[in-house]
């Protein structure tokens, strides 16, 4: 009940954080899509400006009658580039004045480029980078809003009437024409995108706190996850520890319980066999005892090898022989193949041995048959392999990363059959990867397990 409970909340949990995320970025979408049109309809609006200035310009120099709404049109060719339409002469100067001035009014700080399309070479020219800075570090000694001096267009007015008309030199530009019009010119935005995203800044600064407190979410969703796995392993170590501890002190327990009967002395041989069980069993208690002990300890520190030269082939058959003659040994058979000859390396004899020890006596523990074993050394350009095959009930392919984990063992339910805490295979492990060696799983087809270590030449 309890697990499914968790398992709820996780899932609603994760549902409520990507329902949160997916609402975050549909605001942030939203918010770049207004700017966006905010955008474009101050360019709009300040372009129109401009052009508008420029026709009432020229109708008051020349003497038109040009409507405005007819003549003035502003297109947008593509995100940073702008062309307006004005069907007229465009005087340079007073381009970039009346430019600099809309673009302060509706508060556009941005870096922008100009130029005017000239027919005669059919070429955009007069280009000219006018900074953001610039437009709003204007002093008030150039403003066109000083009454005491001439506006722009009052001094181009006068050189034009008065025969001293400055004619600007023609500067090729690689802005884009356009081929609609013959009087226009042209505005880009070199850095549209450094301004648009400024604009956007408090909803990034809020995104990302958002997604740092999400992260900080699946992190501690995570922690809890991996908490709750680990109380179950230790929950099953718990259960696994009293399980083994239970059956030698139950005997020890029987059997001190007649060994007290006075009448017991009349009977030496069952006196002697009473004495043995307790023997066994005490020595089964110490051994459960010293693995704990032994995994603590490396554990706590790290683990300290002594290295010494070794023969595989004569080091495998000793360890197999000294395994033939322990209590689970006596239950199987182990054959041992040797396909090479003086494979000498470097390791630490005991722990290789327990290594050895450990991986035999899973195939034992784990077989509902007669066990059988076979031990294969065979050497590659680089390394030597040692693969163990027995005929168990198998590692379903889910479970092989789990296997080496400390206290882990493959779930039976509350079944008890096989004895251990989960140590063995973590102690097989951390001397592997102490030792520099790999280890691996792979399927004894049509039965069983292979384990593989692969240890590098010296």
């Amino acid at each position: 009940m309890i697990r499914n409970s968790i398992r709820y909340i996780v899932v609603l949990a994760t549902i409520s954080v990507l329902g949160i995320l997916l609402l975050q970025f549909l605001f942030l979408k939203k918010a770049i899509d207004i700017n966006e049109k905010k955008f474009q309809e101050d360019i709009t609006t300040s372009l129109y400006n401009v052009a508008r200035d420029l026709i009432e310009y020229n109708n008051k120099v020349y003497g038109q009658k040009t409507k405005i709404n007819e003549m003035c049109l502003v297109e947008q060719i593509s995100s940073n580039y702008f062309v307006v339409n004005v069907n007229h002469v465009i005087d340079p100067e007073l381009l970039e004045y009346h430019l600099v001035s809309n673009f302060r009014k509706n508060h556009i700080k941005l870096d922008f480029e100009y130029a005017i399309y000239d027919c005669e070479t059919d070429k955009m020219a007069n280009g000219k980078l006018i900074r953001a800075e610039s437009i709003f570090n204007v002093s008030q000694s150039n403003g066109a809003d000083s009454l005491d001096e001439c506006s722009q267009e009052e001094i181009v007015f006068n050189e034009l009437h008065n025969g001293g008309r400055k004619v600007a030199k023609m500067k090729k530009c690689e802005l884009p024409k356009c081929q609609k019009y013959m009087y226009y010119f042209g505005v880009n935005f070199p850095s549209r995108s450094v301004f648009f995203h400024s604009r956007l800044k408090p909803w990034y600064f809020v995104t990302s706190l958002l997604l740092i407190v999400l992260l900080f979410f699946g992190y501690s969703l995570y922690t809890i996850i991996k908490q709750r796995r680990l109380s179950e392993v230790q929950k099953n170590f718990i259960n696994n520890l009293t399980h083994e501890f239970k059956t030698p002190i139950a005997s020890i327990s029987l059997a001190a319980k007649v060994l007290s009967e006075p009448k017991i002395i009349e009977q030496p041989g069952r006196l002697a066999d009473y004495a043995r069980i307790i023997l066994e069993q005490n020595k089964r208690l110490s051994s459960q005892v010293e693995k704990v002990l032994q995994m603590a300890s490396i554990e706590k520190k790290r683990l300290q090898l002594k290295i010494d030269p070794v023969e595989l082939n004569s080091f495998i058959e000793k360890t197999i022989g000294e395994f033939k003659s322990s209590q689970n040994g006596n239950l199987c058979n182990i054959q041992f193949h040797s396909g090479i000859s003086n494979a000498g390396i470097n390791a630490d004899t005991l722990h290789f041995s327990n290594l050895i020890f450990n991986i035999l006596d899973n195939a034992v523990k784990y077989c509902e048959d007669s066990p059988e074993i076979h031990v294969r050394l065979a050497g590659e350009a680089k390394s030597y392999t040692i693969s163990f095959a027995d005929n168990g009930i198998g590692i379903p392919r889910e479970f092989r990363k789990k296997i080496f984990a400390r206290f882990y063992r493959i779930p039976t339910g509350d079944v008890h059959n096989v004895k251990g805490f989960g140590l063995g295979l973590d102690y097989v492990k951390k001397i592997a990867d102490r030792h520099g060696w790999k280890i691996r799983i792979e399927d004894n087809s049509p039965k069983g397990t292979i384990f593989i270590v692969k240890i590098p030449k010296k």
